[in-house]
């Protein structure tokens, strides 16, 4: 299970970081387009990058609950279910 999570956030990670730059890149090249007189395309590439947003969204999300799980997954049961115990201080 372990394994499986470290992957998934991982990719979410990496599809953190890389997808904002797709984005930018596809929405620049939609501007481009239609500057240059292809509406078409233009109209092509902002949908495009309004999908690559979407999915950059929940990418973001994805990771932060993997990133929520592992990190549960790795708290041994006896700590969750019983809160640590202040130090004794009587000698």
């Amino acid at each position: 299970m372990r394994g499986l999570l470290r992957r998934i956030v991982l990719g979410g990670v990496a599809c953190s970081l890389l997808l904002p730059i797709v984005f930018t890149v596809v929405l620049g090249l939609g501007s481009l387009l239609g500057a240059l007189g292809d509406a078409a395309g233009g109209q092509v590439c902002n949908r495009t990058a309004l999908v690559v947003g979407a999915v950059w969204l929940i990418a973001v999300i994805a990771t932060a609950v993997a990133s929520g799980v592992a990190v549960l997954d790795s708290v041994p049961d006896r700590e969750l279910r019983d809160p640590p115990r202040p130090p004794d201080d009587r000698v």
